[in-house]
């Protein structure tokens, strides 16, 4: 499988693997805070609650996995290209689809667990999960991005002659592609405005048939395609690296990034008060629902920029540490979501302020789940594949 907008092989972007682990990992933190906000709705919940951590949220979701599906779709198209098709699914069955099923048994029942509990369930936790999960609504969780993209990958695989066509039409090699002569600062910001309105068309169909929290078997229109939109664009990205993935920075650039992607938070935010994302299509008017998604389809890539541009400047090594983080960011993230709420249990009964709990509960989740990492499974054959990491080219130097 070749492609004529790039060769099969080309050197990696190692400071992308270090994103894409950042990505991951920032979940962890998401998942304590909104435990203490006030308005995001979470099954364990402090009884004292700040609207610090719904600002907080929000921004990590503004960019964290539509930046994650970007890094996907273009991953996804790469190793498309320099393996055969063959080779492709076992990679894409060894990464995401292993690890699916097995995560969804271990890992997921607690969420839905605590839940019951809180609506008065009073079996244990092992008949809830026969009883009330696997018989009758087995649910991702916070696994539901692996099932995304486990679908994203074979829908891709179906849709990829017209998307490419596509990419082709939007993004022309002559202007965008690597031999370009046009003003790099110029191709960059049309690319972004580019993507921002790519995904504001996509978003704005589905959500003008189908509410954003409408769930079909465990899959949200509206949220499934608004991250397929991120993840076809990343896609696009291939032959096209020097637009918002590589290229010189300066620092600059980033400060001036930073700066804008404050301000496009700021208005993503504002225009959230005004019309709220839960409502129908046009609940207050057309013109404020097609803002708000564009404000949040931009932004989300503002974001994605700055923190690009940020780890290529600062983050680029491959050292013990980034290898290590890399290899463990996958492991580390499908273990943490009970062991999250089971800290938080604990956390949330003590008589401590709300900002002790917080620093207390996102400490203890860090440290107990790298160390079950370290000392369980990262030396376990069997662990390392069910949990996505076996086939993988992690090579570790032994001592």
């Amino acid at each position: 499988m070749v492609s004529q907008t790039q060769p099969a092989k080309s050197p990696r972007l190692d400071y992308l693997d270090n994103l894409r682990s950042f990505a991951l990992l920032l979940g962890l933190a998401f998942h304590v805070a909104i435990v203490y906000a006030a308005i995001i709705i979470y099954p364990l919940r402090n009884e004292e609650r700040s609207i610090a951590f719904d600002v907080f949220g929000e921004w990590v979701h503004l960019f964290r996995m539509p930046m994650f599906f970007v890094l996907s779709g273009y991953f996804t198209e790469r190793i498309y290209l320099s393996k055969t098709f063959n080779e492709f699914l076992k990679l894409r069955a060894l990464r995401i689809i292993l690890p699916l099923i097995p995560g969804i048994i271990l890992f997921a029942p607690m969420q839905y667990y605590v839940n019951a509990l809180q609506e008065g369930y009073q079996g244990n936790y092992f008949r809830f999960l026969w009883e009330e999960f696997l018989l009758k609504n087995p649910a991702p969780s916070h696994l539901w991005f692996i099932l995304y993209l486990a679908l994203y990958t074979f829908l891709y695989l179906g849709v990829r002659p017209v998307v490419s066509k596509i990419g082709n039409l939007i993004l022309p090699v002559s202007r965008y592609g690597e031999n370009s002569s046009a003003s790099k600062q110029l191709i960059k910001w049309e690319t972004i405005l580019i993507a921002g309105i790519w995904c504001t068309i996509w978003t704005c169909g589905i959500n003008y048939f189908f509410l954003k929290d409408e769930k079909y078997f465990n899959i949200e229109p509206v949220q499934f395609v608004y991250d397929f939109s991120f993840f076809l664009f990343g896609s696009f990205l291939i032959g096209r690296e020097g637009t918002v993935l590589k290229g010189k920075i300066e620092r600059s650039e980033i400060l001036f990034l930073g700066i804008l992607s404050i301000i496009s938070f700021g208005a993503f935010y504002w225009i959230s008060t005004i019309d709220p994302y839960w409502s129908y299509f046009g609940y207050t008017g057309y013109s404020n629902r097609i803002l708000h998604i564009f404000l949040k389809c931009l932004g989300g890539w503002i974001w994605i920029e700055f923190f690009i541009r940020l780890f290529q400047l600062y983050f680029y090594h491959t050292n013990k540490l980034s290898s290590y983080l890399r290899e463990s960011s996958l492991p580390v993230y499908l273990i943490h979501h009970p062991i999250s709420l089971g800290v938080g249990f604990l956390v949330v009964s003590s008589g401590l302020s709300i900002w002790i709990k917080f620093a207390l509960h996102i400490f203890l989740v860090y440290l107990v789940t790298f160390a079950i990492y370290h000392f369980v499974i990262r030396d376990s054959n069997f662990w390392l594949t069910v949990l996505g990491n076996k086939g993988i080219s992690f090579k570790r130097k032994e001592n």
